[in-house]
């Protein structure tokens, strides 16, 4: 099945063979088409076409639900999460869409300006240089990015066990899920070494009596919760410097902000993430009374674990079943709040 939308007298052809438009109410259907045929039209990667896709893209983002966006990028553009995120950033960093219409920037320069692991400063620093007229490159950029990070950070990261077998090289630019898997099975190649007694945690999950909607919950005064799109400024503004950071997704990485915030950063399958494996990630790589985050929440006792160790959660997943399991799983009182 082929829609033809129109716009300005010439007619795009969206394909609904995956997407099934349908299931949108008119008033979504009909902003959804409008933008398919306006980031189609706009595809030419300039910078200001660039932050109009991605206002674009937000739009539609703000209206599906969870799984929605992704297959309808699939269906339209043949693009994955990341992908859209790329163009998502660059208009959520840049609120002024003038400022970018006539600077030289190289596309996936604009990219990597836009992504959250990269410093306000040195984003700042190269803005004014396209404004004075200077083109900006994507080789060039990542070098000063890199530079900077090694000032700021001379020992690169700081691990609890010291051993040269366990630091962590980050990525300077933005990484795929494989390479930061890579990473991170440097730093857990003796995990199965860790011997763990704790007694299980009870499945006392799903609760029908546990209902959440979108935005932040606490939970018992001192793990947080965040019902949304982990990706997004709404949850890792509020992230503060954290010792660990789990993050078992099957997901494509959009997630760079993780490896500013987080001492040591774990990444693996869903599937590979059992209960022994995270209580032995959680007591290698961070000590009782620190902050660690989840990102995703593919396991619901995930929280659970984490305060039977004594640690302070920050936690999200875009899905409301996986949130609502995670509360149900702590067994802890919760209530909503705002940030």
């Amino acid at each position: 099945m082929e829609i033809t939308v129109s716009k300005s007298g010439k007619s795009k052809q969206i394909n609904t063979s995956v997407f099934d438009y349908e299931t949108l109410t008119l008033e979504q259907r009909n902003l959804v088409m409008q933008r398919t045929g306006e980031i189609q039209e706009r595809l030419q990667r300039s910078a200001q076409d660039i932050w109009e896709i991605g206002q674009r893209l937000a739009d539609v983002r703000d209206e599906l639900k969870h799984g929605q966006f992704e297959a309808w990028l699939k269906a339209e553009f043949n693009w994955s999460r990341r992908t859209a995120y790329n163009f998502i950033n660059v208009y959520e960093t840049f609120g002024e869409r003038a400022n970018l219409a006539q600077l030289d920037i190289a596309s996936s320069a604009l990219y990597l300006l836009a992504a959250p692991s990269t410093p306000d400063e040195l984003r700042q620093e190269y803005l004014s240089k396209a404004k004075e007229g200077e083109k900006i490159t994507h080789k060039e950029l990542v070098s000063d990015i890199k530079q900077k990070k090694l000032k700021s950070s001379p020992s690169q990261v700081k691990q609890k066990d010291s051993t040269p077998s366990n630091q962590i090289k980050l990525p300077v630019a933005p990484a795929t899920i494989p390479e930061i898997m890579q990473l991170a099975s440097q730093t857990v190649i003796d995990v199965e070494s860790v011997e763990v007694k704790e007694p299980e945690i009870k499945k006392i999950y799903p609760a029908t009596d546990i209902k959440v909607e979108a935005g932040w919950y606490v939970l018992e005064g001192q793990h947080l919760i965040f019902c949304g799109d982990t990706a997004k400024p709404e949850f890792h503004s509020h992230i503060p410097d954290v010792s660990l950071a789990v993050a078992a997704t099957s997901d494509d990485w959009d997630h760079d902000w993780l490896i500013e915030k987080a001492e040591t950063l774990i990444v693996l399958e869903e599937s590979l993430l059992k209960q022994n494996k995270l209580e032995q990630l959680i007591n290698m790589f961070s000590q009782p009374g620190e902050a660690i985050v989840f990102p995703w929440l593919p396991y619901p006792e995930m929280i659970a674990i984490a305060n039977k160790f004594n640690r302070k959660v920050i936690a999200g997943d875009m899905s409301q079943e996986r949130c609502q399991q995670a509360i149900s799983a702590s067994g802890l009182d919760f209530a909503s709040v705002n940030l």
